[in-house]
């Protein structure tokens, strides 16, 4: 499989994930797009919206064969970031009474989503460092 196909399909299911449940909230099950939307979350909810619209720009370049004015493999770590900008933010807030999850802690309120988006951002970081112009089959 080269890195074009293998981007596009982890871009895809990436972009999918946002849309699985993400955390667990009150007892509601909020995907990353009703997490940005709610009006009782703190504003660094929307640093969750660069993840659907990086993905979105790096599957365009990856199918475009054009030259773009931004940089797929800037595109690819952002995600992973984003990600990890918003667990250490909710981690912080954890304990506090500024914390989003009144019952339990972050680990036992992230949903399949989130887990899924933090894997699937990691390999895409990698394979956008680790294939350049080679092609690996799997």
């Amino acid at each position: 499989m080269n890195k074009k196909i293998l981007t596009t399909i982890l871009s895809v299911v990436l972009l999918g994930s946002f849309f699985m449940p993400f955390f667990y909230w009150h007892s509601f099950e909020m995907s990353g797009l009703n997490f940005v939307l709610s009006e009782h979350i703190p504003s660094y909810k929307y640093f969750l919206l660069t993840i659907p619209l990086t993905t979105f720009f790096h599957l365009l370049g990856v199918l475009s064969q054009e030259k773009n004015f931004y940089s797929r493999k800037l595109l690819s770590w952002i995600p992973l970031a984003t990600l990890i900008i918003v667990f250490i933010l909710i981690l912080a807030k954890e304990g506090s009474e500024e914390s989003i999850f009144n019952n339990g802690n972050i680990f036992s309120n992230t949903g399949a989503g989130f887990w899924l988006a933090l894997v699937l951002s990691s390999l895409l970081a990698y394979i956008n460092l680790k294939m350049r112009n080679k092609r690996y089959y799997v």
